[in-house]
């Protein structure tokens, strides 16, 4: 399909954060001599605290999470959160970006190998709501948390809206009004967001066939939009 969206390559190990317990044994590090580089403990840190803060703040909310929670759930110190992150911010900032950056890919991916640009549409939609479905954790603290967040948090947030705008470029549609486009890609979060706050979030992919129609409508019509009511 031409008109295919760029986005950040993913690899098959990347996995969305908070996806793994951040005490895994096998992430643990060995005190003592344990053979690691420094730039290899500093990696496994970071990422320990990454999930750990992704696990800490969709269990108990942004408002209820401490640097302390997060560290007891990493076990790491807090100096070595400051190591690190300047503050929560800093620290969910990191979190949000490595999260929409594999979702992005996993839906250009699926985008890409589509024939069509309204079959692209609905298997990007069809990624997107089952990684979600998959990882709620990830799903609750990115699409509810992220409103308490401090204005950095909330920044990336509008920001990684408009990035989904490329979808919407491609040589078989007509050029559609940026405005247009964050209308449409408001609705789709919207109804995802809904859905996760209510903690449903194992249910977001029957949304699918809706949220298809809901993105096709405007722009191609209801005869042609209409069969993806019944897709799955």
């Amino acid at each position: 399909m031409s008109g295919q969206p760029g986005a950040p390559e993913a690899s098959g190990t990347d996995v969305l954060p908070g996806s793994r317990s951040a005490l895994d044994p096998d992430r643990a590090i060995k005190p003592g001599r344990h053979g690691l580089s420094p730039e290899t403990v500093a990696v496994i840190q970071r990422e320990r605290l990454i999930d750990a803060f992704v696990q800490v703040v969709s269990e108990r909310g942004f408002a209820h999470t401490t640097i302390g929670r997060v560290t007891e759930a990493a076990g790491v110190t807090k100096k070595t959160f400051y190591a690190h992150f300047r503050d929560l911010d800093d620290c969910f900032l990191a979190a949000y970006r490595r999260g929409m950056d594999i979702l992005l890919a996993r839906m250009t991916e699926a985008y890409n190998a589509a024939p069509t640009w309204p079959d692209g549409v609905h298997a990007a939609l069809r990624t997107m709501l089952a990684v979600l479905a998959r990882e709620p954790r990830f799903a609750r603290a990115a699409l509810v948390e992220a409103s308490a967040a401090g204005p950095r948090v909330r920044r990336a947030r509008i920001d990684d809206l408009a990035r989904f705008r490329v979808f919407f470029d491609a040589p078989s549609l007509p050029p559609v009004p940026v405005p247009v486009v964050d209308a449409i890609l408001g609705g789709v979060y919207s109804a995802i967001h809904v859905q996760t706050e209510r903690g449903r979030t194992d249910e977001l992919p029957l949304l699918l066939p809706s949220l298809t129609y809901f993105v096709l409508l405007p722009l191609i019509g209801r005869e042609a939009a209409s069969p993806y009511l019944s897709e799955t």
